[in-house]
């Protein structure tokens, strides 16, 4: 009899030892199973295409000369196209800035009222980081063509301009919050840089005072920090 019960007992340890196994294997698979469902992979087909963007904010040059303006308005418009986290664009943007000074002329200061641009076109190297169903991180890289035009309205002497071309570079950073299937508004900061060389003016005493003076490239770069919209074109 004790030998049937020391039987019975081995026999039941042994079913309670299988079965507790294939409890904790079903449990590790279960575990396993909500590990791989929480790595959720982006479904790109839900995503749009590319987007045309639109923004406005403002700029600061990086490096200017005493008593410049550094601080000013910087708007910028373009577009993406994506394949899936990669992609190509293109931005147009431009950056101005205006001041007023005042120099002497005999027993009376003559008013310059100083307007500066610097537009920026150029292609770019995209791509884009999903968060959650309404936030992308995205960013983009680029080089281009830099034109930097300054005008001066001197008062009773009529308007002077100076232009430049030059080549620069382009970065950015932006965060996107997904309003709908067509819209999303648009956080963006970054930087454009460039250097130009000796601007030509309109008016030759001013342009031989340049050539006379003007020495070496000035630096343009800003940082920018910009709000916008994007409007999406979708896969469907």
């Amino acid at each position: 009899m004790k030998k049937q019960i020391m039987l019975l007992a081995i026999a039941l340890g042994g079913v309670f030892s299988v079965q507790a196994q294939e409890e904790q294997d079903a449990l590790s698979q279960s575990k396993q199973t909500t590990i791989t469902q929480t790595r959720r992979v982006t479904d790109w087909s839900e995503q749009p295409i590319g987007y045309v963007y639109g923004g406005i904010g403002v700029g600061h040059l990086v490096a200017t000369e005493e008593g410049t303006t550094s601080t000013g308005l910087d708007w910028r418009v373009g577009m993406s196209r994506y394949y899936n986290r990669w992609g190509w664009g293109v931005v147009l943007q431009q950056f101005t800035a205006w001041q007023d000074t005042y120099i002497p002329n005999g027993m009376q200061m003559i008013k310059i009222a100083n307007t500066g641009r610097i537009l920026y076109l150029a292609p770019q190297f995209t791509g884009r980081w999903v968060l959650g169903e309404k936030l992308t991180i995205y960013g983009a890289i680029g080089w281009g063509w830099m034109h930097y035009r300054e005008s001066a309205n001197v008062k009773d002497y009529g308007q002077f301009n100076l232009k430049a071309n030059t080549m620069g570079g382009n970065f950015s950073v932006g965060l996107e919050y997904r309003l709908g299937k067509r819209v999303g508004l648009s956080v963006d900061a970054g930087m454009v840089g460039g250097e130009i060389g000796k601007p030509k003016a309109d008016n030759a005493v001013i342009q031989e005072t340049i050539d006379e003076t003007y020495a070496g490239k000035m630096d343009v770069s800003r940082l920018y920090a910009t709000v916008g919209a994007h409007i999406y074109i979708w896969k469907h």
